[in-house]
């Protein structure tokens, strides 16, 4: 049985030309808003928090859809369940993959774009991310025998999950005197929730799309 370190580092090496299209997706449409916000610099210096954390919502989310189709398109999936595999380390490892990918260079980039000079900001975009990964890995695993495209439909399914994770960030960059006595610990909280919700629910869902 493959362990976990040994999957991630499997995971990291395959197909990396998809995240790289998704990051240039996120830089060019922060760079578009940008633009067009030049005139009001203000305005722009405002909701760029808000712009941030929005659009890292909307990268994670939208691609989840490939997190585990392609195991499950060539078998590998079912090979691993035949095999008597722990399916709570192959999710993991999955999602920690998918977060180290994506979910790490967008709060660097975000971090750039922001001068590093906000703490809550950075911390509150890499807890969502993986929040948002740990949650949508089980709308992903749901759809997988779906014959419609689901890149849309899966932003919808952690909308009402992403929400608070979004609200408890952009209150800590708001308030960043209280964010590491407070905040922090209430997004631990909800990620720790994520975590347990997830290893819980995304097996028992791959499960249920096998039979």
């Amino acid at each position: 049985m493959d362990s976990l370190t040994s999957q991630i580092r499997q995971n990291l090496y395959h197909n990396p030309q998809s995240v790289v299209h998704v990051l240039l997706v996120f830089i060019s449409l922060v760079v578009a808003f940008g633009v067009l916000s030049s005139n009001h610099p203000a305005l722009w210096q405002a909701f760029l928090p808000t712009l941030l954390m929005g659009l890292s919502y909307g990268v994670i989310s939208l691609s989840l859809d490939q997190l585990f189709r392609e195991d499950w398109e060539d078998g590998t999936l079912e090979w691993r369940m035949s095999e008597g595999q722990s399916l709570e380390i192959y999710v993991l490892a999955k999602i920690l993959t998918h977060w180290i990918r994506l979910g790490i260079p967008l709060t660097g980039i975000i971090g750039l774009i922001s001068g590093f000079e906000s703490l809550p900001l950075l911390l509150g975009v890499a807890a969502t991310t993986l929040s948002l990964t740990l949650l949508g890995a089980i709308g992903s695993a749901l759809c997988l025998t779906a014959k419609a495209n689901t890149s849309i439909l899966l932003p919808l399914l952690t909308l009402p999950f992403g929400i608070p994770m979004i609200i408890v960030s952009m209150a800590a960059v708001s308030d960043p005197t209280a964010a590491l006595s407070s905040y922090f610990t209430l997004q631990g909280g909800l990620l720790m929730i994520a975590v347990a919700v997830c290893l819980t629910a995304c097996p028992y869902a791959l499960r249920l799309s096998l039979r």
